[in-house]
């Protein structure tokens, strides 16, 4: 099951989307939900990546990282802790670039879903989930910059004479595992799951969903056609700029009372409208079609991530 991550990209508006993250939590049972009934079960989830893989993996890929960075002068990093895995490394601010952030979870592939947690984070709740499992680390420009090799202008290409590697020392290490850099490849998995969920919107009976959930949110004073306008909530701009400059919001980096307050009234619409359970029945059924067209590719994409977790488990079994 994919969890909370963030969608890496940089942008020819210079407009970076990295991830930042604390306080992790023990790490998750890598049991897959096996229920069709279970909104959490997806059929492509069985030839992406299991946890525990992803686990040895990201662990693998920042020791070897740690590595190349000592390798590159930066010998305070040579004690860095990789269990939890670190978040992934944040430009620092002042650099003149915009950072912004994309989560992605399968845990809220239909949206927010429980009233207490929408409450609670309000449309966040994947980045809580990603912050809770990544602990945070600041770096120096030179420190992201050699990790990362995200280089934005006039950004240095090298750091204590040393030329720093294609994508970073992250991404020669990815290449070490991988033997190629996954933003290099399509992921079969990433794409049908794209796909189901594009298809699965056109269909008549998620359509009916997205129009009983809109009549409850009317209900409570909330006008959106579909879940995804909620969660967009353009609507909600000028309101939240308000309650900021007249002091009713002190983090700017946490959701307004006004997402929060939306947020709950999506889930529990969701709730009360049987959302999920419609929208999911689509998407199991388009899924399975999907896996039926794609089963070559597929399997390719599981034996790739095989091969990835177990050059990765020998990695960590050298250095042990």
């Amino acid at each position: 099951m994919r969890k909370a991550a963030p969608l890496l990209l940089v942008l020819a508006s210079a407009l970076t989307l990295t991830a930042c993250g604390h306080q992790a939590d023990p790490p998750p049972s890598d049991a897959r939900p096996t229920s069709s009934d279970d909104p959490r079960f997806l059929p492509l989830a069985a030839y992406d990546m299991p946890e525990s893989d992803g686990r040895t993996v990201g662990r693998a890929r920042w020791t070897l990282a740690k590595e190349c960075m000592a390798r590159l002068g930066f010998d305070s990093l040579k004690d860095l802790a990789t269990d939890p895995v670190p978040a992934w490394p944040q430009r620092p601010a002042g650099t003149g670039v915009l950072l912004a952030v994309l989560y992605a979870s399968d845990g809220f592939r239909y949206g927010i879903q429980d009233p207490e947690q929408a409450a609670r984070y309000g449309y966040h709740a994947a980045q809580a989930e990603y912050r809770r499992r990544h602990p945070e680390k600041k770096w120096s420009l030179p420190q992201y910059l050699a990790l990362t090799g995200e280089f934005v202008g006039d950004d240095p290409k090298t750091v204590h004479g040393h030329r720093v590697p294609e994508r970073g020392c992250l991404g020669e290490a990815d290449r070490t595992i991988y033997g190629t850099n996954p933003q290099d490849r399509k992921d079969p998995v990433l794409d049908l799951e794209t796909r189901s969920l594009r298809q699965g919107m056109r269909e008549r009976a998620w359509n009916k969903a997205d129009t009983a959930w809109s009549a409850c949110m009317r209900k409570a004073g909330y006008h959106y056609a579909t879940p995804n306008d909620a969660a967009t909530g353009s609507d909600r701009e000028r309101q939240e700029l308000e309650e900021r400059l007249n002091g009713r919001q002190h983090d700017p980096t946490e959701p307004s009372a006004l997402e929060k307050r939306t947020a709950t009234a999506d889930a529990r619409c969701k709730q009360q409208t049987g959302y999920v359970r419609t929208v999911h029945a689509v998407d199991l059924r388009i899924q399975n079609q999907l896996i039926a067209k794609n089963r070559t590719k597929l399997g390719e994409q599981r034996r790739w991530n095989r091969e990835a977790a177990r050059k990765a488990h020998d990695i960590l079994e050298d250095r042990s």
